[in-house]
């Protein structure tokens, strides 16, 4: 049996731990940027740049966000310094719980929303 040796935080010449690399970062899909912000993951950031392009900005910021959710935990092992496996999973599960809170959040104020916009614009044909 070989010693674990943590070796996060030292760049991507550092492999991540097998238990590390599995599963997909539901933190770094939803969060993007901000979660890059927050794990030193600079990368991230090209969502925001994707937003500007015309036309297939929404394509390639989907693209994106799967990559960032794929990488999520290698990029994050590597470019932060973790205390132990357990407390980079810990820590990540925060950010995917965040993650899909939000996701789930703006789903339905987006809905609620678009129910208010369509009862109003009804009600203003109404009344003419």
């Amino acid at each position: 049996m070989t010693e674990f040796v943590n070796n996060s935080g030292q760049g991507p010449q550092a492999a991540a731990p097998a238990e590390v690399l599995t599963g997909f970062n539901w933190g770094a899909c939803f969060l993007n940027w901000i979660w890059g912000l927050g794990n030193k993951t600079y990368i991230t950031l090209l969502a925001l740049v994707a937003g500007f392009v015309p036309f297939i900005g929404g394509l390639i910021a989907l693209g994106l966000i799967i990559w960032f959710g794929i990488k999520g935990n290698e990029w994050a092992w590597q470019n932060k310094k973790w205390d132990s496996v357990e407390h980079f999973h810990s820590v990540q599960k925060t950010w995917a719980t965040w993650g899909i809170v939000l996701f789930v959040l703006g789903i339905v104020l987006g809905t609620l929303l678009a129910l208010l916009f369509g009862a109003a614009v009804v009600m203003g044909g109404a009344a003419q």
